[in-house]
């Protein structure tokens, strides 16, 4: 590719950008993913997701006896799952896990929802980290 061509196929791909985010905003065209964390645990829980770009969220905390609830929405063509942000943006969700509160990673049980099924989970305590099945 010369070195002509490069600024041409950036600022083209930079005009392209707006429309492309445009079709990536909004729940149409996905189906809803629930995704439940009970916690059956002696402390606090804490739900969080690694999105694209190594990037991440806390979905919640739940103390003993609560729970943890949101939705994810699955591209029912690409079997991708997403995240909207409090704007509508599509977030691409790589992994989702549970662990006790305030060491979440280091105690984590790894629960992202497979195959477009909703995750109804209940998490106790192990003997180092917290299980979710």
């Amino acid at each position: 590719m010369s070195a002509k061509f490069l600024p041409c196929l950036i600022l083209a791909l930079g005009l392209a950008a707006p429309t492309a985010l445009a079709a990536g905003r909004g729940s149409e065209g996905l189906i809803e993913t629930p995704f439940v964390a009970r916690n059956a645990a002696q402390s606090e829980i804490s739900c969080s997701v690694s999105l694209a770009h190594w990037y991440s969220a806390e979905l919640g905390r739940a103390a003993p006896g609560a729970r943890i609830s949101v939705s994810f929405w699955r591209d029912p063509k690409s079997g991708a799952l997403y995240l909207l942000n409090e704007t509508g943006d599509r977030m691409a969700v790589q992994m989702t896990w549970c662990g006790l509160a305030g060491k979440s990673w280091e105690t984590r049980s790894v629960v992202t929802p497979a195959d477009g099924k909703p995750a109804d989970l209940t998490c106790v305590s192990g003997t180092d980290r917290l299980a979710c099945r």
